[in-house]
């Protein structure tokens, strides 16, 4: 303690400390999963693994996208199996010009599919919205950007349609209040 007092009076930063080993991702519905699927995580790949700017075609994939591309490397390390999903798997030159680009970054084999199946345990996608398993409620952050497109129901509120980031539990929700204190429940 006082070693650390004394670095900061001194002027010395401290050593950034080394953030806890991040788990595998677990299944969250096991008996959802019927048997002989592998766990694979789901990674897309236009605006997640690559940036995506103005279409300039099929062929074209955005430059890689930094931070996924750590990740993914990590989760290949720790023996973690990897899918790139993408709506370019559908069409040959789209699934083509996916697969130039994994191998010129050393990710060629990864397989790229537009499908999921039983076996992901979860997906990385900068247009999913995550639904609380077997509820039908958004679990999104505070962020606008965390809001879905689609428009909610006329009767759905946002303090019990999107859980915050932070929020105590999902499974206390408080009710609704009445109709006449709630602007966006529609009319009964």
């Amino acid at each position: 303690m006082l070693a650390w007092l004394r670095n900061i009076l001194a002027g010395k930063a401290p050593a950034p400390a080394t953030p806890p080993e991040e788990p595998a991702p677990a299944e969250r519905a096991a008996s959802t999963r019927p048997p002989g699927f592998e766990p694979w995580i789901g990674v897309d790949l236009d605006g997640t693994l690559a940036r995506a700017d103005s279409w300039r075609g099929m062929g074209h994939v955005g430059e890689p996208v930094p931070l996924m591309m750590r990740r993914v490397l990590a989760w290949r390390e720790k023996g973690l199996k990897v899918k790139v999903v993408t709506a370019r798997a559908g069409d040959p030159v789209g699934l083509a010009a996916a697969k130039a680009w994994l191998e010129a970054r050393g990710l060629g084999d990864l397989e790229v599919t537009d499908r999921k199946d039983f076996g992901m345990v979860e997906l990385w996608d900068d247009r999913a919205i995550q639904v609380v398993h077997n509820a039908g409620i958004c679990f999104l952050s505070p962020s606008a950007f965390g809001r879905p497109r689609a428009p909610i129901l006329p009767d759905e509120i946002a303090d019990r349609t999107y859980l915050l980031v932070g929020a105590d539990r999902f499974d206390t929700l408080r009710p609704a209040p009445p109709a006449a204190d709630n602007p966006g429940t529609a009319p009964s």
